[in-house]
């Protein structure tokens, strides 16, 4: 709280009170002043936090773009990602994603209905499992097969898709029904490799400043927080692809 109030001061000195900076005075008494000037010129207070809440804005869009600028290859052209579509498809776009999250049913299913109309469309998932226990073993079983089995991936990857809500214990089942060798795909899930995977996603994930999922990133630092419908990705496609 006390760094946020220094924060909005900042700003606030900037906007009218530059004065009381530079006067010798304690800070009891440099707080007096500041409260007397927000009685008198409440607005200032109100100016202040739009400035400050500007700053913040302007800073996360920095530090996006600086991390996307860094984590380019990591997040664009790392070979141990699950895809959809396209695999050597030049239209990319990065895709964090939690099995157990309903949102990210929604924007997966805009996405299945958008790569039949892009056949250059290259979705890399970045599974993450941030909603309990449930989410992190299959998001560790989806990065399992998209090392072990890659081109079974995108077809795990719907089946944990359309549950309703993925469970621990139905992984197996799950897995054997999309083809795949449970107990051996299960092996690789319990890995180091795997859990160092799945740590990295998540600093990326991080890094660019993401806090929920579904987020869609594009090469050209297009953010999408949450899920779009499929008239608004096909318009962000179209601006790509110019």
């Amino acid at each position: 709280m006390k760094h946020r109030t220094l924060k909005i001061l900042a700003p606030l000195l900037a906007l009218g009170l530059p004065a009381l900076a530079q006067a010798e005075m304690s800070r009891e008494e440099f707080q007096q002043k500041v409260r007397e000037a927000l009685m008198a010129e409440p607005e200032m207070l109100r100016d202040a936090i739009v400035k400050l809440e500007e700053n913040d804005r302007l800073a996360q869009q920095a530090e996006f773009a600086k991390q996307l600028n860094e984590q380019s290859a990591q997040l664009f052209d790392n070979k141990t990602d699950g895809i959809m579509g396209n695999p050597n498809g030049q239209l990319k776009v990065v895709y964090f994603t939690d099995y157990n999250c309903p949102y990210c049913r929604r924007l997966n299913q805009t996405l299945v209905e958008i790569i039949q109309d892009e056949p250059e469309l290259k979705v890399i998932v970045k599974d993450i499992g941030i909603l309990g226990p449930d989410s992190v073993q299959a998001a560790r079983l989806a990065l399992a097969a998209a090392q072990e089995a890659p081109k079974q991936y995108e077809e795990l990857h719907q089946a944990l898709m359309n549950q309703k809500r993925v469970q621990t214990a139905a992984l197996a089942s799950i897995a054997g029904k999309a083809g795949l060798n449970a107990k051996e795909l299960q092996d690789k899930a319990d890995s180091e490799a795997i859990a160092d995977k799945l740590n990295q996603n998540l600093s990326l994930f991080r890094a660019l400043g993401l806090n929920g999922t579904p987020a869609l990133v594009f090469p050209d630092g297009t953010l999408v927080p949450g899920a779009i419908d499929a008239a608004g990705l096909k318009d962000i496609l179209k601006d790509q692809k110019s």
